[in-house]
């Protein structure tokens, strides 16, 4: 089997960058960009080597890598010719929306990606869906080449995953910020934090995060609880209330 060897990449974000990146690295042609934002997608283009493509009616590839925000999947894939072969990278948006196409997939990053940091894609899981088994198959092995955690899942299992990466990703850097604000009003340094990130995360490579948890909440020190929550107000009172509950209740167990 030939395989997936020229790519055409829809989106001039994180994503795009990151995984056009990891794939002209390993050989594979990145044909062209379409990206609303023509400035960027223009840099995307001279930074892959690739041709900047004006209308999605003229984009080709072995594969058309849909690399957009959810709400504007949709969109794009209604404006695509319905002989191309269709990947997105959601984590969220059902497979099944698009019945009515004949090679349509799924290429799920379980990543967050800024343009500024180096990721090591090798380390990236992929999750893999498609509406045919071949399909299916060509996209796994596509995304084996610039990773070795590649398996299959469905649109409910794809869901789930993401649902979890936003508890551990989006919602933790929101709880730093917030931690980061709190010391800046106070005109402290935030800095002094770090080493105790570094170990919150590094810990898990060999504790379960059940039996890592450690704080006021988990002794249940209401003393400390009471004196945390007078410090605070509106919404950063209310986090800090429901998540020392949820906490508490965890143990109670």
């Amino acid at each position: 089997m030939k395989g997936i060897q020229t790519i055409s990449i829809i989106g001039s974000g994180n994503v795009a960058f990151h995984l056009g990146s990891a794939f002209l690295e390993r050989g594979i042609k990145i044909k062209s960009i379409f990206g609303r934002n023509s400035v960027k997608a223009n840099e995307l283009a001279n930074h892959l080597e690739a041709e900047l493509c004006s209308t999605l009616e003229n984009i080709a590839g072995d594969l058309i890598l849909i690399c957009v925000s959810d709400d504007a999947i949709n969109s794009v894939i209604d404006q695509l010719p319905r002989n191309l072969k269709i990947a997105y990278t959601s984590g969220s948006v059902e497979l099944h929306n698009y019945s009515n196409l004949n090679n349509i997939g799924v290429l799920y990053p379980l990543q967050t990606f800024s343009k500024e940091r180096t990721v090591e894609i090798f380390e990236v899981p992929f999750l893999i869906e498609a509406n045919s088994v071949d399909f299916a198959q060509e996209l796994f092995d596509l995304a084996w080449q610039i990773s070795r955690k590649v398996s299959f899942a469905s649109s409910s299992e794809r869901k789930v995953y993401h649902l979890a990466a936003v508890w551990m990703n989006n919602f933790t850097n929101h709880l730093i910020y917030q931690s980061k604000e709190i010391l800046e009003k106070k005109e402290l340094n935030w800095e002094y934090l770090l080493p105790l990130l570094k170990e919150t995360v590094n810990k898990l490579d060999s504790m379960n995060p059940h039996d890592a948890q450690t704080g006021p909440a988990r002794r249940n020190d209401q003393t400390i609880i009471q004196q945390h929550e007078e410090m605070l107000s509106g919404t950063q009172k209310e986090i800090y209330t429901l998540l020392t509950k949820s906490i508490i209740d965890t143990y109670k167990k």
